[in-house]
């Protein structure tokens, strides 16, 4: 794939040495997160085993990388009927990461019983293939930061906070935390399972190629040379790299398998700085990284209903696990902007960016750390 080995000549991150030779599941390890997820795991030299839909965007991430030419990520539904068992049988993973859902709340509107299928009832079949197959015992299950009641009024949500939803998706998100605590209660705390619910604020960075997201979107608009036209500018939301959220999710799962975590928990993982950002702002900063003017972006009224404030309190996760976000907002705006600039260029530049990419990552979150003491 070009480039030097993320590992190459650099101190292993206190934490996440532990996922060296550990086998590990992901689930939509297709998708945008997935994929790089996938590659992060490698880096510090895991065993991935991953399945997933087809990716149903060109290009996508999964494409880009080459993981469809090789056996251990396929393409496969976690609705399918037994398949779940099949492969935690054949994997014999230590720990599961579980981001198999559909993640578009533009698609719930128009495909709301599928989203509550793949949402709802995929994550069940996961639980009832650990319950089936006795062995696994560590789990990080995504959910999302709408998965709370934003009718409520309040402005920065901790995790003690409601479930809720108005629109499909959120709704469902809702659904998969209170399915969570209710398996978790009924049956996987008696079998000795543990696991943590992770809510992440709205992700940014390379390779996200998915419809109605804001910086795809842009990309798009200006590649195949149409009118930039966004939704709901003055809408506020926790942006953040998809590196910031990953290493979150490994932060928290390198602690369950340690032994340092046990139980049932949830975690928000959002930016920790004070200054919030709108649609517009994001899509100006990017705007100017990528080469064009923010005169260049138009605004249409939205086609369905989306929560305007949306902020995230990650004390928790930060008083209990050190994790905090390593890159700034703007910071991860420009280095998304980067990314597609060379993809536009040339995909192997992309993929050559993306390995320096995660070493620049690695050093600020080992030099935060030596700083932190942490």
């Amino acid at each position: 794939m070009g480039g030097k080995s993320t590992m190459e000549g650099m101190e292993m991150n206190k934490g996440f040495e532990i996922y060296e030779g550990k086998r590990i599941l992901i689930t939509g390890a297709t998708g945008f997160k997935g994929t790089w997820l996938t590659k992060i795991l490698r880096s510090l030299n895991a065993v991935v085993t991953g399945f997933g839909l087809k990716p149903d965007t060109n290009p996508s991430l999964h494409e880009t990388f080459g993981y469809g030419k090789e056996g251990s990520i396929i393409i496969r539904d976690i609705l399918e009927t037994g398949f779940a068992e099949k492969i935690i049988e054949e994997s014999e993973p230590e720990i599961i990461f579980h981001l198999a859902s559909q993640p578009l709340v533009s698609v719930s509107y128009k495909e709301p019983v599928e989203t509550f299928r793949t949402n709802i009832f995929g994550l069940i079949n996961l639980y009832e293939a650990v319950r089936s197959s006795g062995k696994v015992k560590k789990l990080v299950i995504i959910t999302s930061d709408k998965c709370y009641d934003t009718e409520r009024g309040i402005k920065s949500f901790k995790e003690e906070d409601p479930m809720g939803g108005l629109d499909p998706y959120s709704a469902s998100k809702g659904c998969a935390e209170v399915i969570t605590k209710s398996y978790y209660k009924s049956f996987l705390e008696n079998e000795g399972i543990s696991l943590v619910t992770a809510r992440a604020g709205n992700i940014i960075g390379g390779g996200d190629w998915s419809k109605d997201r804001l910086i795809p979107d842009i990309v798009r608009a200006v590649t195949e040379n149409n009118k930039i036209e966004l939704r709901n500018p003055n809408s506020v939301r926790p942006w953040q790299h998809v590196f910031d959220a990953l290493f979150g999710y490994l932060t928290i799962g390198g602690k369950l398998l340690s032994g340092e975590l046990s139980g049932n928990h949830s975690y928000n993982f959002g930016p920790m700085e004070t200054k919030e950002f709108t649609v517009a702002d994001v899509a100006g900063i990017f705007a100017e990284k990528f080469g064009i003017g923010r005169d260049k972006i138009t605004y249409v009224n939205p086609e369905f209903r989306e929560t305007e404030y949306l902020r995230l309190d990650s004390t928790k996760v930060n008083n209990e696990a050190g994790w905090r976000s390593v890159w700034s907002t703007k910071e991860s705006i420009e280095k998304t902007a980067e990314w597609y600039g060379a993809y536009n260029a040339n995909k192997e530049s992309a993929v050559e960016l993306s390995e320096l990419q995660l070493n620049y990552y690695l050093k600020d979150l080992t030099d935060r750390n030596k700083i932190s003491g942490s």
